[in-house]
């Protein structure tokens, strides 16, 4: 949409004497016109919207808590991670002491 809307536009240079890259021709300059209105006007798809009916377990389905909780099993990978970790490394040097004696 923006590629569309900037290309027929014309950039006319600060100073006439001296154009930089990507200012407009002096041909171009003088066929510019003026548009009033709207340039490009933003069209709106309406999507159908599908009715369902209520069920029970919707009714009973706690959204609040279930963001909650999924927020917190998200922050927490990180201690459960190094926590598994830790009690991987005990487990081996138990079986290590277990086996010396």
């Amino acid at each position: 949409r923006l590629k569309a809307y900037k290309a027929p536009l014309i950039l006319s240079p600060r100073r006439t004497a001296k154009p930089k890259h990507g200012d407009s021709e002096a041909g171009e300059l003088s066929l510019a016109a003026q548009l009033k209105g709207k340039l490009m006007p933003i069209v709106k798809e309406a999507k159908p919207l599908e009715m369902v009916t209520v069920t029970e377990e919707m009714k009973g389905f706690k959204a609040y808590q279930k963001l909650r909780t999924e927020r917190m099993n998200v922050w927490q990978v990180g201690p459960r991670i190094k926590k598994a970790e830790e009690a991987a490394k005990k487990a081996e040097e138990d079986a290590k002491v277990a086996k010396m004696k």
